[in-house]
Formats: C-alpha cells, sequence, structure tokens
C-alpha cells in the first residue's frame, strides 16, 4: 500500500476518534452542567422525592421523537428484558457517526432471549434472538408527529409476516385500522385491530381462491363465520373459543342443494340432512367426520 495514503487513512481514523471524543466529553459535560442547574432548584424550592413528577413533564413537553422512542424501549422492559451495554466501542463510533442507537436487552428471567434494537429518526427495529438463533423482526415506523406509528413482525419460524397499521402509542384510546397477516404459502389474513389485539370482522383469502369471512375477538375467532368458495357453494357455520368449527352448519352448493350438519371440534359429527332444490330430504349421520348411512 502507498505510504501517504496509508498516512492518509490513520489521520482519517484518528480524526474520527478525536471527534468522538470530543463530542462525546462535551455532550457528557452539557448533562454535568444541567444536573447541577437541577439540583439547584430542587433545593431552593425544596422539591425532593418529586423525580417522577419531572419525568411526566419531561415526557409530555420533551421532544416528541425521544418521547415515542423512550416509550418503546420501556415496552421491551415490562415484557422483562433489561437493558446490557455490551457493544464494541467502535461500532459505537459508527452509530455515532451515522446517527444510529443501538441497544442491546437480554431477558431477566432467561439469558438466551436477547432483543437488538436499532434507532434512527422515525425508525425502530427490533431483532429477537433465542440464542444465537433469531426468531422475530419487528419493524415500526412513525408518522410525521410521532404520535402514531405502523408495526410490521416477521415471524422466522413460521415466516409469516403481520402488518398493524396505525397502533397509536401502545393503543392509549380504542382504535380500529387494517392489518394482514401473509404466509409463505400465499394465503392472507385481512383483519381490525382494537387495543393492542385483533378484533372485529376478518378475511381470510386462501391460496386456491376460497375465502372465510369471520369475527375476531381478542385474536380468536369467535361466531358465526360464511366460506366462499371459488366454484359457488358457501358454508355457513360457527367458530368455537379454540378457533375450530363447533356447532351447526348449513353448506350451500351452487346447484342449489343444501346440507345441514354439526361440528364438534371441527369434525363432522352427529345427525345430519340433505335437501336437494327439488325438495327430496335425506337423513344420515356423520361419525368422527365419516358419514355412516341409515
Amino acid at each position: 500500500m502507498n505510504k501517504d495514503l496509508k498516512k492518509f487513512i490513520l489521520f482519517l481514523i484518528g480524526s474520527i476518534i478525536v471527534a468522538f471524543t470530543i463530542s462525546y466529553s462535551y455532550s457528557a459535560y452539557q448533562s454535568h452542567e444541567k444536573g447541577k442547574d437541577i439540583d439547584k432548584v430542587k433545593t431552593t424550592f425544596n422539591f425532593e422525592n418529586t423525580d417522577k413528577k419531572v419525568e411526566d413533564v419531561k415526557e409530555e413537553s420533551g421532544d416528541p421523537q425521544e418521547v415515542w422512542q423512550e416509550q418503546r424501549l420501556g415496552a421491551l422492559e415490562s415484557l422483562g428484558y433489561a437493558k446490557v451495554d455490551i457493544r464494541p466501542f467502535y461500532k459505537r463510533i459508527y452509530d455515532k457517526l451515522t446517527g444510529k442507537k443501538v441497544y442491546n436487552y437480554k431477558s431477566i428471567d432467561d439469558e438466551t432471549k436477547k432483543v437488538v434494537v436499532e434507532v434512527k429518526d422515525n425508525k425502530i427495529i427490533e431483532n429477537f434472538f433465542n440464542g444465537d438463533k433469531p426468531t422475530t423482526r419487528q419493524e415500526l415506523v412513525s408518522n410525521d408527529d410521532f404520535t402514531s406509528y405502523d408495526l410490521k413482525s416477521y415471524d422466522l419460524d413460521t415466516m409469516t409476516v403481520t402488518t398493524f397499521k396505525d397502533v397509536l402509542n401502545n393503543d392509549t384510546y380504542l382504535n380500529t385500522k387494517n392489518g394482514i397477516i401473509e404466509y409463505e404459502d400465499g394465503k392472507t389474513i385481512e383483519f381490525t385491530h382494537q387495543n393492542g389485539a385483533m378484533n372485529g370482522p376478518a378475511v381470510e383469502n386462501l391460496p386456491n381462491g376460497d375465502k372465510i369471512k369471520f369475527v375476531f375477538a381478542n385474536n380468536k375467532r369467535v361466531g358465526e363465520a360464511e366460506k366462499l368458495y371459488k366454484n359457488g357453494d358457501r358454508e355457513i357455520f360457527i367458530y368455537g373459543e379454540n378457533n375450530q368449527k363447533n356447532g351447526s352448519s348449513i353448506y350451500y352448493f351452487a346447484n342449489g342443494d343444501l346440507e345441514e350438519t354439526t361440528y364438534v371440534n371441527g369434525v363432522l359429527q352427529g345427525a345430519a340432512k340433505y335437501v336437494y332444490k327439488d325438495g327430496a330430504v335425506e337423513h344420515y349421520e356423520y361419525k368422527d367426520g365419516k358419514r355412516i348411512e341409515d
């Protein structure tokens, strides 16, 4: 390598380190002086034991971007994760130059569970690990005034992607916006969310063109649902608490016939009736999903 080029690279690296050191030292000095001023005010007005109030005021009147970022980091701590400082010095220099903040978290109950958080501008990326294996990646993107954000979650085990639109800061008030779950095989579920969970009308779009219209209640399928088949058939049935068909069902054939059946935990059981479009009726039974003739 050319001698002059070597000198230039060493000079550049040295300059970066010096700039970072000066910037860090000045920031620390400012924080120290600000802390001294706050202590003076607290001493003068006897504001002892009011740290919580000071934090509340800061949260309400501080920079919206910082407030939003702190809320998200606080959400991780509420899930049982604690921040650990294990990022190498040279990486912290790089973060400072790029304007990115990187935080490392470990589960308090299980140290094999870790989260690496990247924060920059209006975007937060949370990478979850079980040991060295990545399990989930979450991308949060706020709107312009940081009063709301979109959440996209990648389940790396099942290869599904779930998108929540307009989460509205930890759902501090009721909201209903569209979301979607995308599966590797092409299946999708379009849903509405309220209070941080899937609640309300939803549609499951199957890869073969069939679709199911149903209702979510706290992430569970409940109540009456309708399956629309690509060939023109349709079925009205009921979801039980276990996300399976439970109770009476009516299957309408495209040719005008219909079948009345009963499901128990997703399996056809008991008496059934087939009604032809000309009015003729046929009675029979199902046992463990198989039809038994009279």
